[in-house]
């Protein structure tokens, strides 16, 4: 797998940067209504997509793992 360094960085931290994007736009949102004083209705909407946008990169982040274990010499 050392001929592909960004699949190999997938499989390795896939999960963990799963959760970083999917708290990225909450924690963004949060500062906004914290210091521009958006509406707190941002805050809900930013929950809501950074868990799809979360579970979305988990999803690809298992299925790069499926395709490594199984197409790739090991």
């Amino acid at each position: 797998m050392e001929q592909y360094p960004a699949v190999q960085f997938m499989v390795t931290h896939g999960r963990n940067l799963s959760i970083l994007v999917g708290l990225a736009l909450p924690v963004l949102v949060l500062i906004g209504i914290a210091f521009a004083e958006w509406h707190w209705v941002w805050g809900i909407a930013a929950i809501v997509v950074g868990a799809g946008v979360g579970f979305a990169f988990r999803t690809f982040a298992e299925l790069t793992q499926i395709i490594a274990d199984m197409l790739l010499p090991q």
